[in-house]
């Protein structure tokens, strides 16, 4: 049971209360069992703690604000009666935003959707789906520590490189949760971890595998079913050392044959020239173009 207060919650008192460094709960002397958590950030939930024969239970009835004091007192006694009984008491719902997945999708929609790329937003949502929100998803925000995501980054030592992704993702996610005030400054659990280290990959075709290469894409055009499109875009891709992505993503507007320049306009690195070289110009002009398709791989 909570212990006695010599407090009295009222309307004024409540909007007066401070957390001093954590979160903490002021107990009602008039009505022993109601409380407030006064959290660092300024928020305050209404709280209820009693004893039952199955011990102590707390459970949270709502916002200070959006629960008056008198509405708190009403449902904070039927909640007592109940628990004492040892029966189920009939809680509101946590906020979503409280929990790990509720900033996750909070965080993809107003931040990820409005300024990161398509190909960012699908990765994220994976590394959510797949490591973070199975391990954390359902704890509240102020309840992952450092021991919790270093055990989730324990757990993918397997494949560094996705460990730290994971870690990353969540920390940038709590970032965001400390400018939205959902948790108090200083309070991302991420900081602790340390990264695995990882070794950059660098590999290049050698002469042999080049002349491979070439070889099995003549092949290719000869046999029925192979799709001309792929087979030019694998060979843009060796002859300008472009991304996938932007292969796939070039206009005809993008080829500029007067300055003899592809002109990538939505490079990962921002806009960007590749020269046009002969054979890159060969390989363009080999390829069929349609006057209502602007792509250069069609479909």
């Amino acid at each position: 049971m909570p212990k006695r207060s010599e407090l009295k919650l009222t309307k004024r008192t409540v909007d007066a209360l401070e957390a001093d460094g954590k979160d903490a709960i002021f107990w009602d002397r008039e009505l022993a069992g109601l409380g407030v958590r006064v959290h660092t950030t300024g928020r305050k939930t209404w709280v209820v703690q009693s004893r039952g024969p199955g011990g102590p239970k707390r459970v949270t009835l709502g916002r200070h604000g959006e629960l008056t004091v008198d509405e708190a007192r009403k449902q904070a006694a039927l909640l007592i009666d109940r628990i004492k009984r040892g029966e189920e008491p009939v809680t509101q719902p946590p906020e979503a935003e409280s929990t790990v997945s509720g900033l996750a999708e909070r965080f993809m929609r107003t931040h990820v959707e409005r300024h990161l790329k398509p190909a960012t937003y699908s990765a994220y949502r994976t590394v959510l789906d797949k490591y973070i929100l199975p391990a954390l998803g359902r704890m509240a925000l102020e309840e992952v520590g450092g021991a919790e995501v270093t055990a989730l980054h324990h757990r993918l030592r397997a494949t560094p490189a996705r460990a730290n992704a994971a870690v990353h993702l969540l920390s940038r996610m709590y970032t965001l949760a400390e400018a939205w005030e959902l948790v108090p400054p200083g309070r991302n659990p991420c900081l602790s971890v340390r990264r695995y280290r990882t070794r950059a990959r660098e590999r290049f075709l050698t002469p042999e595998e080049y002349r491979r290469l070439g070889r099995a894409l003549r092949q290719a055009e000869d046999e029925d079913g192979t799709w001309p499109a792929a087979i030019a875009a694998i060979r843009l891709l060796v002859l300008t050392g472009c991304r996938r992505g932007e292969i796939l993503s070039l206009r005809w507007d993008d080829v500029d044959r007067t300055a003899g320049d592809l002109r990538l306009r939505d490079a990962k690195a921002g806009p960007r020239m590749v020269p046009l070289t002969k054979p890159v110009l060969r390989i363009l002009d080999a390829i069929p173009r349609s006057e209502d398709n602007p792509w250069v791989i069609a479909g």
